[in-house]
């Protein structure tokens, strides 16, 4: 019988994210996860804070205010030290150098305490780069997450991506993406040799309702309301099929610049009755209306993955994607899920057409996407990332 591989010491990075979650809820989920095995982890989530930043960026001033420099989450030491944020200018000039410079001396305090084994940054731009920096400061491996924007923004097909972006990428010692079309734009940037990986999200199943009462002809959008989400598709969608199924639905929860546009559509449409915008919403309450909800409908295009969709089809419902995102790796079309081309509103009226008129006939693939989904547990995650940690650690080694 082998040795049992000790436990790992884990200096995890992430910017704060501007929203209620604790710096960002799927790298808290996977913290949580890693902890649950057993090693050690500690997050230090960097800030932004920038001069009149109330006047200028009022939600992330709300966000720096209410942050404290410490706390413990769920077991899990997080630490929020302050850094100069300057925009889409800044971050061009700078990168992640202000991050890393805020980070640095509570990584090198922490460190001195009890050695880190290696370094997990997640989003490459900013947050890449002050953990390349941190690091090789440390003297410790890299591993890097990428999960959507930060490579669908700056990884563009026939584009050269911005050279230090290209040095992140190939600099970490190891880098995964949570689906293949991020391991895509990124890979051949790396060079031979490279560990690199997909490493999907996961769901966390003891938030799922245990009993799901998916109502037929109910239908579900969750996301920010921008246009690349697609949500007025989904709604011109449902109104052509609104006065043929009078018991339909459709919630959209989320907010954005898209609110108001969408609301004056809906009293256009006479569909105020039928067609509810929440606003922004609890994550357990989003979860508890996906187990309340027959379809989920999401057909948005730059998408690095969506674990809202995951989410859904492990609360019953029949999910909706977009071709030709990141959601491809878990939606087969037809099998456990569907897929359109993003935005395609005919394609959408046509799926939920179908289900409204057949919903006994995809009884199956109900159950199959539900399966499916709930395999993909941030137990599994953790386990999958373990083994990326070890692999670098080791080839990290060697290099020394």
């Amino acid at each position: 019988m082998g040795t049992p591989e000790r436990p790992l010491r884990i200096l995890m990075m992430i910017h704060r994210q501007a929203d209620h979650s604790p710096y960002c809820f799927y790298v808290h989920e996977q913290a949580k996860a890693l902890r649950g095995r057993g090693h050690d982890v500690t997050v230090i989530s960097c800030v932004g804070v920038m001069p009149m930043m109330r006047r200028l960026r009022p939600a992330q001033a709300d966000v720096a205010r209410r942050t404290p420099a410490r706390a413990d989450v769920d077991g899990i030491p997080v630490y929020y030290p302050r850094c100069l944020t300057m925009g889409n200018a800044g971050e061009r000039v700078l990168g992640g150098v202000p991050m890393a410079l805020a980070a640095l001396p509570q990584a090198m305090r922490l460190d001195r305490e009890k050695r880190f084994d290696i370094v997990h940054a997640h989003m490459l731009p900013r947050d890449g780069h002050a953990g390349l920096l941190v690091a090789k400061a440390l003297r410790v491996p890299l591993a890097l997450t990428v999960h959507g924007t930060d490579v669908l923004q700056y990884f563009l097909p026939g584009r050269v991506p911005w050279p230090r972006n290209v040095r992140i990428a190939r600099e970490a010692d190891a880098l995964m993406a949570v689906s293949s079309l991020l391991l895509g734009r990124v890979a051949p940037y790396r060079g031979g040799g490279k560990i690199t990986r997909v490493v999907q999200n996961g769901v966390d199943l003891s938030l799922i309702p245990e009993q799901h009462a998916n109502r037929p002809r109910a239908v579900l959008s969750v996301g920010t309301l921008k246009p690349r989400k697609c949500m007025d598709r989904t709604l011109e969608a449902f109104a052509r099929l609104a006065g043929e199924y009078p018991d339909a639905t459709l919630t959209l929860v989320g907010m954005g610049e898209m609110q108001a546009q969408l609301c004056a559509r809906v009293r256009e449409l006479g569909l105020e009755s039928r067609v509810t915008l929440t606003g922004a919403m609890a994550h357990g309450e989003v979860l508890r209306r996906m187990a309340q909800s027959d379809l989920f409908v999401l057909p948005s295009w730059g998408e690095g993955y969506g674990i809202v969709y995951i989410e859904a089809m492990a609360a019953g419902c029949i999910a909706v994607g977009a071709q030709n995102e990141g959601i491809e790796d878990t939606i087969a079309d037809g099998v456990n899920g569907f897929l359109v081309p993003a935005g395609d509103t005919d394609a959408v009226e046509r799926v939920m057409r179908d289900v409204f008129e057949h919903r006994d006939a995809y009884a199956a693939l109900r159950a199959r996407g539900e399966r499916d989904a709930r395999l993909l547990t941030w137990e599994r995650n953790a386990e999958q990332t373990e083994a990326v940690y070890r692999e670098a650690i080791g080839a990290y080694a060697k290099k020394r």
